[in-house]
């Protein structure tokens, strides 16, 4: 009895294994970028070719093959992408990778938009001091005294006498 349910579950462990590889290599497919010309779609994804739009372009379906291949090995997913990095370089990256420099590349865009917030709120503060600052200034401002405004009306008088 024991052997009949060992036997019957064998096949099902094998289809589930079998089941699991094509959503891996679509897992990893999705992370690795397709190299044909100018594209930076992920291989999974790659449909810009001659205008075919019923499946991947002819270099995403090479590289979507060694992926397959590999994974039916057995290969684990760092190990697949460590191969891909070593044939085409870190450019097959659809996601710079989270350590060294790649970290870099995931916090630049965080820390320029705090800083760039910063600096608008910087901005506007400075702006709303302005206007009460100016005004200050106009109520401080001498008054010109009686001599002076004598002196300049009578230069406006002779310079427009005709």
């Amino acid at each position: 009895m024991a052997a009949t349910l060992v036997a019957g579950s064998i096949p099902l462990v094998a289809t589930d294994a079998s089941a699991q590889q094509p959503d891996r290599v679509k897992e990893l497919g999705a992370k690795i970028r397709c190299m044909c010309n100018g594209c930076n779609d992920a291989a999974g994804k790659c449909y810009h070719v001659g205008g075919n739009f019923s499946g991947p372009c002819d270099t995403a379906k090479a590289m979507l093959k060694e992926l397959a291949e590999r994974v039916a090995r057995g290969d684990s997913d760092d190990l697949v992408m460590q191969s891909f990095v070593q044939e085409y370089g870190t450019g097959v990256y659809m996601e710079p990778p989270k350590q060294g420099i790649g970290r870099v590349a995931w916090l630049i865009p965080s820390v320029s938009l705090i800083a760039g917030a910063a600096l608008v709120i910087l901005v506007v503060r400075r702006w709303r001091e302005r206007p009460a600052m100016v005004a200050a200034g106009h109520a401080a401002a001498p008054k010109a005294s009686e001599d002076w405004l004598e002196r300049a009306r009578r230069r406006a008088d002779r310079e427009t006498e005709d």
